[in-house]
């Protein structure tokens, strides 16, 4: 077995001892053990020195921490938006309702307004039938009239005495 002599610092040295004591073994013993120790990990990371890995793991729980946080803003987030949707959805059932409600209304009044339309259509032809009956009830009086006064033969003077007609009226 080959002898390998290494110089350590104090507080190095110190560590290796608290260690050592634990085990209840020598340095050398130690050493030796944590020698095989890491070529194990040498093998096992394969050739990856198990100090960098330290470093490694390190540097991957602080980008998993920041993961983490920015998983649960995200999380928040959506909580957030999740609430704010529930609570649009509840706004929006009464406006839906009340929508179809002005809908309905709004097709109703179009009915009636048809309707309407209808009835005024009609009493403008009732009117317009009336005002053309009107029309040649006029005409049809003013050619009685103008008749009358032609046909009309002048009262002689007695009767015209008796009921104090005027002979004037009938020039």
């Amino acid at each position: 077995m080959d002898r390998v002599h290494v110089p350590f610092d104090g507080p190095t040295l110190a560590h290796i001892d608290r260690e050592r004591e634990k085990t209840n073994t020598s340095r050398a013993q130690w050493l030796s053990s944590a020698v095989v120790q890491y070529l194990a990990q040498l093998d096992q990371f394969k050739g990856q020195d198990p100090a960098n890995l330290a470093q490694e793991l390190t540097q991957q729980k602080i980008a998993f921490e920041k993961l983490w946080k920015e998983n649960q803003r995200l999380d928040r987030a959506e909580k957030s938006a999740r609430e704010d949707v529930d609570q649009a959805r509840r706004e929006i059932g009464p406006l839906k309702d009340q929508n179809a409600a002005i809908t309905t209304e709004l097709e109703q009044a179009r009915i009636d307004m048809a309707l309407l339309k209808r009835d005024m259509d009609h009493a403008r032809d009732t009117i317009g039938s009336r005002d053309k009956e009107i029309a040649f009830l006029e005409a049809h009086m003013a050619n009685l009239v103008q008749s009358f006064g032609q046909l009309a033969i002048k009262p002689s003077e007695e009767e015209a005495k008796k009921k104090g007609w005027s002979w004037r009226f009938w020039k």
